[in-house]
């Protein structure tokens, strides 16, 4: 097997979905699909589950134990890469699942390189069951997901929880205060937020009527919101970015959405705890930006 075939497959298992993986990769869904294919050959056994409608995959049991040996495997190929370096800068790893690393924690890198201009920051985007055993296996510092699990090593604790909010077109013809009855599923784009969101979208639109735009890759829910009546419901962590954009506006709402709560993944380790607990301030001063928009801390 390649390494190219294991980083294939760890993308695959990040974004649980082959066409986002493939965008990371700059390839073709097809090329993709065709190397987890030769390393599940090679190893002798499905390290997916494809179901068939759904655009998302899941692990087999052989695939949960691969996954821990290809992240260990990959933090191998990084040590040996840099044996030549005689001296290497402390390194802090980060995680989050894309829509937080796109709308809520790009000014937080920002501010924390700012106060530890001589580490490295990696950054990574994970979604929840890679981010635990990447946590477990000493290959990531610190993680933010929405959903969480048993773990004899890392400590998960409730970091913030945000409202979701109302998005639209600013040349949308929806009131002042957004009902239920003003709003078309056609018109909506999707975005499985979290467990709970999907859950309440159901009861509330049923399972059979679905939205006409369904997103996985966050950069492009701007380009689709800037249409006149699109609408979609984000945290407000999004809606904050978002919102920035002229041609899309935030509105109240007359009806209930649960909230986003998000954990933070954490392995105690003395050598980092200082740029763990330096991330943590300059995320909270930034959530203490969107205070006005109902934003709890706990962190």
């Amino acid at each position: 097997m390649t390494n190219a075939e294991i980083e294939a497959f760890i993308a695959v298992c990040e974004y649980k979905n082959i066409s986002k993986a493939a965008e990371k990769f700059y390839i073709s869904q097809s090329s993709l699909s065709t190397k987890i294919k030769t390393l599940e050959e090679k190893i002798g056994c499905p390290l997916f589950t494809r179901s068939k409608g759904s655009r998302n995959i899941t692990l087999t049991e052989e695939g949960h134990k691969f996954l821990e040996l290809a992240l260990k495997y990959q933090e191998i190929v990084n040590e040996m890469m840099s044996v030549g370096i005689k001296s290497r800068p402390p390194k802090l790893r980060v995680s989050s699942i894309d829509s937080m690393g796109t709308y809520l924690f790009t000014p937080v890198y920002e501010q924390f390189m700012y106060r530890m201009p001589n580490i490295i920051l990696e950054i990574q985007d994970m979604e929840s069951h890679p981010a635990y055993v990447s946590m477990e296996a000493g290959l990531t510092d610190l993680s933010f997901t929405v959903s969480r699990r048993e773990s004899k090593k890392v400590i998960t604790f409730k970091a913030f929880s945000e409202p979701m909010i109302f998005v639209c077109s600013s040349l949308s013809s929806f009131p002042s205060t957004v009902g239920l009855s003003d709003l078309d599923v056609k018109n909506e784009i999707y975005i499985p937020w979290f467990e709970t969101f999907m859950q309440w979208h159901d009861e509330i639109f049923g399972n059979k009527r679905h939205p006409q735009i369904q997103l996985q890759i966050m950069s492009q829910l701007e380009f689709f919101l800037a249409k006149p009546n699109n609408w979609a419901v984000v945290p407000a962590s999004a809606a904050y970015g978002l919102t920035k954009n002229p041609s899309i506006e935030k509105r109240p709402i007359s009806f209930s959405v649960p909230n986003r709560v998000t954990n933070c993944l954490y392995v105690p380790d003395d050598s980092k705890e200082c740029l763990v607990s330096c991330f943590l301030e300059c995320l909270r001063e930034h959530l203490s930006k969107m205070a006005h928009m109902g934003i709890e801390i706990y962190i």
